[in-house]
């Protein structure tokens, strides 16, 4: 894939806005994520298909780590996050990572 492909949600928190997995970090995860972290992907582990598994990571850490605090970010390996989908993902953590 190219990065021109992939689609790059801006979002931030204003006027009480709720960052969700579904309608805001679902995206980055289907547009950077997925194609690794599944079944039907390279099979690489952990997987990412479902809020559940993206969830996870989130509470124990790895998204922080991998795709938000190295700079640039580890994951994905190929084409380093952009800072406002870190900054999406962030304001999405911070908020508790709902659904």
């Amino acid at each position: 894939y190219h990065k021109k492909d992939l689609p790059e949600p801006i979002v931030t928190p204003q006027n009480g806005v709720e960052i969700t997995y579904t309608n805001h970090v679902k995206s980055i995860v289907d547009a950077r994520c997925i194609q690794c972290h599944s079944s039907s992907g390279t099979g690489q582990f952990p997987f990412l298909a479902t809020y559940q598994e993206v969830k996870a990571q989130a509470d124990n850490g790895r998204i922080l780590a991998r795709a938000i605090d190295n700079n640039p970010s580890s994951m994905p390996p190929s084409i380093p996050l952009p800072q406002d989908i870190k900054d999406t993902l962030q304001f999405w953590l911070n908020q508790g990572a709902l659904q």
